[in-house]
């Protein structure tokens, strides 16, 4: 078992000897109100850039849905006219300088999430460990950008974002107290502040929402025919995110399959897919494998959805703020 899998199965299903993390977790309540403290007293600076930015977070670790939401508002200011930029750490990514991300950039130099951003959007995106940084190098460049997104950063305290945006997961979690010992980034009451948007990303949710379902075709890696999930056999999901059970149990309900869940960001070869399956994956992993020479891949889409009544209020504040 890989130390991700141990913590995931801790913090989803049972805990029990991440209790023994728990002396580290208070000091990380310590450094959270501190380090808050050390910004409101402007004792550690903030920057902001010369555009709008809006940032797309969550609280707890693992996958929530931020990429599939900055995808949807990206596609969202742009049928409005509105120029957009991403921006995002590219976690996981083997760079050190600000870079660029380009269509055929190698995800082990940028990151998949970062990647999969470009190869969606007809837009601009740039990662870097600092994003004051990713965004400075993005508006030198593309100077007409009208809005930046941020993929994740919401705990980004040194760059001031116009509109902050945090998806409340509505998965179990068998604790909510701050990493290690248990899932959280920032403390729960977090969902309170005046100066955020939260959105839910449960199916049951019929206010303020954002959520996905699995698509029922499915495109072939290689040869980009389109299948129905319901006239293929023999599947075998590989999947390699943050939170694979989700989509494991949406997928349940379309087709029989077997799954083996890897580590998320995992870089796939080509002896993952050495066995006489019809394999299903993700688009995030997908961009991983465009090398891997096999026929019996396919790639699952997800459907998102937006409250209607929040996507109103947002391009409003967007387009007359």
């Amino acid at each position: 078992m890989s130390i991700e899998k141990f913590f995931t199965d801790q913090y989803y299903k049972q805990a029990n000897l991440v209790w023994l993390l728990l002396p580290i977790s208070l000091i990380n309540y310590i450094f959270y109100y501190l380090r808050n403290a050390l910004y409101k007293s402007n004792i550690f600076k903030q920057r902001k850039l010369p555009v709008k930015t809006i940032v797309v977070g969550n609280l707890i670790v693992g996958g929530s849905g931020k990429t599939q939401l900055v995808i949807y508002l990206a596609k969202l200011f742009k049928k409005n006219n509105i120029n957009v930029g991403i921006i995002s750490r590219g976690y996981k990514a083997k760079f050190k300088n600000t870079t660029e991300v380009f269509g055929d950039s190698n995800p082990i130099h940028v990151g998949d999430e970062a990647l999969l951003l470009k190869q969606k959007l007809d837009a601009p995106v740039f990662i870097s460990r600092s994003r004051y940084e990713a965004g400075k190098a993005l508006i030198k460049k593309y100077s007409d950008v009208d809005i930046i997104i941020s993929d994740d950063g919401l705990q980004h305290k040194s760059l001031i974002f116009d509109y902050k945006i945090l998806i409340n997961d509505d998965r179990y979690v068998t604790n909510r107290l701050l990493l290690p010992a248990g899932p959280f980034r920032e403390p729960l009451s977090r969902i309170h502040d005046n100066d955020i948007y939260v959105l839910s990303n449960s199916l049951k949710s019929r206010k303020n929402f954002f959520n996905f379902s699995v698509n029922h075709k499915v495109t072939n890696l290689k040869t980009s025919k389109v299948m129905s999930l319901k006239i293929l056999t023999n599947l075998h999901l590989s999947i390699g995110i943050g939170y694979p059970y989700r989509l494991i149990n949406s997928l349940k309900k379309l087709c029989h399959f077997k799954y083996q869940i890897y580590d998320d960001h995992y870089y796939f070869t080509k002896d993952d897919f050495k066995d006489n399956f019809n394999y299903l994956i993700t688009e995030k992993d997908s961009v991983k494998c465009k090398n891997i020479d096999n026929k019996n891949i396919w790639v699952l889409k997800s459907d998102a959805r937006m409250c209607p009544m929040f996507e109103k209020k947002l391009l409003g504040k967007i387009l007359n703020g």
